[in-house]
């Protein structure tokens, strides 16, 4: 009887007539993977002939700097998901960096750097121990005034950190008088740039052979500066609505004399722990230390914390 039923079972599916679904139909492999492969056309984006980075000229008439230029650039286009993150963001971020750097009186570029660093995350962190948006080791960090202990990491802190970041690229381009080895500072650290132009006879980047991160990594900014200044060009139409619009928040400057709990300072201002350690990433346990701060906070909420600070809520 089972035989029978698989003879029968086998017949309706090769003959779909005998189950009264009418004649049968011709056996037609399905079409291969390849074959619809073919029929998906990719658009192929081309990088710039022409190219400067902090108003100095980048040689792509010189092919081997083309083609490195080329690599970072075709990856920046095709990794979608982390390009289209740093266009997010950087709506939210570029503005203050923009601001900063004119207050400086550094080249709008360098505003990119940020972006290879990070991805603009606060709470980045390299294998190499690097931490926050600007990937400060912590040597550099305490060299520029961000501090570090148990209780805070000012690397995380994004106005600090920025700060200090561009003070520090502007000590590399007095050093260096040219940004793309100002950069390769920034990136594999001053001394070793420097042996590696004392050994080499070279002063140019393009031309200079050092650690391969640091090879591609003046490259990568340029990358990131080509894409994001016409991200429509290359394929990334991101309705306004879906950017990150810049926090809105509140900034409290307080000094207590005794360790006050995350959760104390969140309930000072009607909020909750988990949005203050948000919007102060540089905090790094669940209470402040003694000492001096400036807090964010939600925004309206500035006058509720001050009066609860001024009771001795906390402090």
């Amino acid at each position: 009887m089972v035989l029978i039923f698989l003879i029968f079972f086998a017949g309706c599916w090769f003959w779909p007539g005998l189950l009264g679904a009418g004649p049968a139909a011709p056996l037609v492999s399905p079409p291969s993977a390849a074959a619809a492969v073919e029929n998906i056309t990719l658009p192929y984006f081309r990088a710039p002939d022409k190219a400067t980075l902090c108003g100095e000229h980048v040689p792509l008439e010189d092919p081997a700097v083309k083609e490195d230029l080329d690599r970072e650039f075709t990856t920046t286009v095709w990794s979608r998901i982390q390009t289209t993150m740093w266009i997010k963001r950087a709506h939210r971020y570029f503005p203050e960096i923009e601001r900063k750097i004119r207050d400086h009186r550094l080249p709008g570029d360098l505003k990119y750097v940020v972006l290879v660093e990070s991805d603009l995350r606060a709470k980045a962190r390299s294998s190499a121990g690097a931490q926050g948006p600007w990937q400060f080791m912590a040597p550099t960090a305490q060299r520029f005034q961000l501090r570090i202990n148990d209780a805070v990491d000012d690397r995380m802190e994004f106005t600090a950190s920025t700060d200090a970041a561009l003070r520090y690229l502007k000590d590399l381009y007095r050093l260096f008088h040219n940004w793309p080895l100002a950069l390769a500072g920034y990136n594999c650290g001053e001394g070793r740039v420097q042996k590696e132009m004392a050994a080499q006879g070279v002063k140019n980047y393009y031309y200079l052979s050092l650690p391969e991160e640091t090879e591609r990594y003046v490259h990568r900014i340029i990358a990131a500066k080509i894409v994001l200044e016409s991200p429509e060009r290359y394929g990334f139409y991101i309705p306004p609505d879906q950017l990150y619009p810049p926090q809105d928040c509140d900034e409290v400057n307080f000094t207590i004399t005794r360790e006050a709990p995350v959760k104390t300072l969140a309930e000072a201002c009607g909020s909750y722990y988990k949005a203050i350690k948000r919007l102060n990433p540089w905090i790094k346990g669940a209470a402040l230390t003694p000492g001096t701060y400036r807090l964010k906070i939600p925004k309206g909420t500035a006058s509720r914390f001050k009066e609860a600070f001024s009771r001795g809520v906390f402090g």
